[in-house]
């Protein structure tokens, strides 16, 4: 079997396990791919937007066979919107708090058996989004998600157990907004355009959500009473969200939210506050290759 060669991009502040053992799984790694026969290099993020820049450098001058993110879903869209549009594949190891790209395609969450696959495993080719011209590949949206996700970016504890907690708390106080939504009024808890079926954390905002159908997931959630939010959450994580009273979907592919005041927008678990009121997002099909 010829050597191949890849690259490991460890995120050693993404959710819980990895910041606490990055240089051993680091290790870890580098033992299991030599082992079986390969190259292999392990880099570590230093800041925001570091795994972008270190992949671009690295692939100008390299052939890798796969750059592998490890780490949560931020460090995936970093790796990986450096490699749209090229012969390169994405890994992943998925070592952060919601793992929603991970979960979606199946990928198996202990660190031996996900770097099995990313040595055994075929390539997909998957469609990815933008909004505002920023790559994402899981889901983005506005309201009560964004909402949340800022919040939580707060937090000074991890993991899912506080992720849940800081969204109880925020759920009591929170007020559905206006917008528009392509040029049409609309009062909602939440609007968000899914290209992959979940949040992270088999949370499964849109269970039809197809990585390569050329479409996105627009789920509108309406104003509710207070009672329906436990039905939510357990058809939330019991992959039952479906067309009711209070939620609609329609496949699209593209879509413009404009809302009151600059944008409070989440996408691919990241918060962001944007510096104007006019939300863009699109899909850009068969745009990744992705190793699963």
């Amino acid at each position: 079997m010829a050597e191949r060669s890849y690259l490991f991009i460890l995120n050693p502040r993404s959710g819980t396990r990895l910041g606490q053992s990055a240089a051993e799984v680091a290790a870890y790694i580098e033992s299991h791919v030599q082992k079986e026969g390969h190259a292999v290099r392990t880099v570590t993020t230093e800041y925001r937007s570091h795994a972008t820049e270190l992949v671009r450098e690295s692939i100008k001058a390299n052939e890798w066979t796969a750059v592998v993110a490890v780490g949560g879903d931020g460090t995936v869209n970093e790796v990986a919107r450096a490699l749209l549009h090229t012969t390169t594949p994405l890994g992943i190891l998925p070592l952060g708090s919601g793992n929603g790209l991970a979960r979606h395609l199946a990928l198996p969450l202990s660190l031996p058996s996900a770097l099995d696959r990313v040595l055994h495993g075929q390539t997909l080719t998957i469609d990815s989004a933008q909004l505002n011209g920023n790559p994402y590949f899981c889901v983005a949206g506005v309201g009560f998600d964004a909402h949340v996700s800022h919040l939580f970016s707060q937090h000074t504890k991890r993991g899912f157990e506080a992720y849940l907690k800081v969204s109880w708390d925020a759920y009591w106080n929170y007020l559905p907004q206006t917008y528009k939504l392509n040029g049409q009024p609309v009062q909602a808890f939440s609007l968000s355009f899914a290209n992959a079926g979940q949040f992270g954390n088999n949370a499964w905002v849109a269970p039809q959500a197809d990585l390569t159908d050329g479409m996105l997931e627009q789920c509108t959630i309406t104003p509710f009473p207070k009672w329906y939010g436990t039905t939510l959450v357990y058809r939330l994580f019991s992959k039952g969200m479906c067309p009711s009273a209070y939620v609609s979907y329609e496949p699209v592919t593209q879509a413009v939210v404009e809302t009151e005041g600059p944008a409070l927008v989440h996408y691919d678990g990241e918060p962001y506050l944007l510096d104007t009121n006019r939300v863009e997002v699109q899909i850009v099909p068969q745009s990744l290759r992705v190793v699963c």
